[in-house]
Formats: structure tokens, sequence, C-alpha cells
């Protein structure tokens, strides 16, 4: 599944906010048994793709939505809704998609001038799941990673290559 959540503005002002969504996506992870194979925040927006076992996936994100919104108003003193539209999803239903969706998400903040290659980006869990950093110590990659027949190579050569 992958999801993105778009605000009238900077989405993450700074690197408090991006660590408070972190916080709060974890918990969310863990309150509803979701697993994170990648996320990517960048300034107006984020990108993740998530394993959901079961229909929670509403739920979740409203959640998420509004713990994180209210907290990123009170500390920015502003009012109103942060996400004025409701999260994009689609389910991935193959491998093609799959690896398309993780190139796509990887490639987010190269594609918007924002770092050079997208091992790079400190705020996307790609790099740890080339093993380069553990930043995301919460993503995991095996399903991409079993599609691209990785134990010919290392996770960094093989997700490198597919991006």
């Amino acid at each position: 599944m992958v999801v993105g959540a778009t605000g009238p503005s900077a989405y993450f002002r700074d690197d408090e906010d991006r660590i408070t969504w972190i916080r709060h996506f974890v918990r969310i992870l863990d309150l509803y048994g979701w697993s994170c194979v990648i996320v990517c925040q960048l300034t107006t927006h984020l990108h993740v793709m998530l394993d959901v076992p079961d229909e929670s996936l509403p739920a979740g994100m409203h959640r998420l939505n509004t713990a994180y919104g209210k907290g990123f108003n009170g500390r920015h003193d502003r009012l109103g809704n942060l996400v004025r539209a409701r999260y994009w999803s689609t389910r991935v239903r193959n491998d093609a998609q799959l690896k398309a969706a993780f190139r796509y998400v990887a490639r987010n903040p190269t594609r918007a001038g924002m770092c050079e290659r997208p091992e790079d980006w400190r705020w996307s869990s790609f790099a740890t799941s080339c093993g380069l950093a553990d930043t995301f110590p919460f993503v995991n990659a095996a399903c991409v990673l079993a599609v691209l027949d990785a134990a010919a190579s290392t996770p960094a050569q093989a997700l490198i290559g597919l991006v």
C-alpha cells in the first residue's frame, strides 16, 4: 500500500516536526500491527509503503493525522486542519507494482532536487533498507528484496540497482 499526505503548505517545517511525526507513526505501526516497507518525508508531503494486514488503514491514518496535526498546530501557533485532503492509497497487486512503488518513493527527494542520490536523503528510510544507515529501524524492505533475488548481492547493491 502506498500512502501520501499533503498539507496546504509545509507539512514539516523543521527536524523537530519530522521526528515528532516519526514518533507518532511508530506508535501507529505498533498499535495496528502494520509493517513499513519505506517512508520518505519531503517538505509538503510524505510517502509511505505499508503492509496493512486488515482494514485498519482509515482508522490508523485518522489517528496519525489528528495527533500530528494537533501537535503541529500547537507548536506553530496555527489553526485549522493541517491535512486538507484525504490521504491517497492504492493496493500493490504484483511484483512489478511493488518495485515501481518502492522506486518512486525512494527517488522522490532526488526528483525534488533535495539530494543527489536517494540514499543521501536523511528523511527517507532508503539508506536504512540498504544497510547504509540505522536511522529507521522500524522499516522492513524484505518484500522488495525478495522479488529482487537479493541473495545474489547485498541489500545495498540490489536496492540501489532497482532505484
